[in-house]
């Protein structure tokens, strides 16, 4: 694969792939980055049942310790391993955010690129069973999230769209806001203290309004313009592009984009909720 060496002649390196177990397979990125995959799961595994616990006991103190819903405990180590997922991505996308827009998406492979997608995959295969196990907690939109983003990362690995998985990843901006204003919600209202709230209600406004502006641009305005962008890409590579995957792509980025637009509308409405409280509330 010469763009491959190409792309590693240019600068970019992959640090992972001395561990690959297949390093004689380039031909199949699957099976050169599986141990990516394989890796980053079990790192998420670790992360709900021993990293999240720990951190949150230590930040949240009695206020999660003291939980004896099983459901909500489990929540708290959800969010807290999204919040590392999420800064995990943010770090190890920067090297390939400026890739141009004009990159054939069709032939274009970057081990860096590859990395990123192989250790997103894995984080998609630990959410995807987290939902499937527990279907009544997160429900079908969540459920539908994970498994077009893990469809979307392994589609990246076949190689294809590889320029564009640090663009979308960018998304994930919005989540620690998105965590901090779960947290908020339940240390407040569930953990009400004469003392007044556990959270400050300043912060808890600016996070709120940082939350809405980074999630109304990264995944909104961001998202939607990579999808036109995409699709413009999609056309002049039209004759190279593997349809089925071409298809499948751009379908689960548009619904995933219908999907952010819906939770938008949501925390729009809790958000006029919050700054419109009943004359009863104090």
């Amino acid at each position: 694969m010469s763009s491959l060496n190409d792309t590693v002649a240019a600068g970019y390196y992959e640090p992972l792939f001395g561990l690959s177990w297949y390093p004689d397979r380039l031909d199949n990125l699957w099976l050169a980055h599986l141990h990516e995959i394989v890796y980053a799961f079990i790192f998420y595994q670790v992360c709900q049942y021993t990293i999240a616990p720990k951190i949150n006991r230590y930040f949240f103190g009695k206020h999660y310790s003291d939980i004896t819903d099983k459901k909500l405990k489990l929540d708290f180590d959800v969010h807290t391993v999204s919040m590392i997922q999420a800064v995990i991505s943010i770090a190890i996308l920067l090297p390939v955010l400026a890739l141009p827009f004009d990159l054939n998406i069709a032939t274009y492979v970057n081990p860096w690129c590859s990395m990123v997608s192989a250790l997103s995959c894995g984080y998609f295969v630990w959410d995807l069973a987290l939902c499937l196990r527990h279907f009544s907690i997160y429900g079908f939109e969540f459920l539908f999230h994970a498994v077009g983003s893990l469809v979307v990362m392994l589609a990246i690995l076949t190689p294809f769209c590889q320029p564009w998985v640090g663009k979308y990843l960018l998304f994930e901006a919005s989540t620690p806001f998105v965590n901090m204003n779960w947290y908020t919600i339940q240390l407040n209202h569930k953990h009400k203290s004469s003392s007044g709230p556990v959270i400050p209600n300043w912060l808890n406004m600016i996070n709120g309004l940082l939350l809405l502006l980074t999630f109304f641009g990264v995944r909104i305005v961001w998202g939607w313009s990579c999808n036109l962008l995409l699709l413009r890409q999609f056309w002049r590579a039209r004759y190279e592009l593997p349809y089925l995957a071409g298809a499948v792509v751009l379908s689960l980025n548009i619904t995933m984009s219908l999907l952010n637009v819906l939770w938008f509308s949501k925390m729009l409405k809790i958000a006029k909720k919050m700054a419109s409280p009943s004359k009863k509330q104090d």
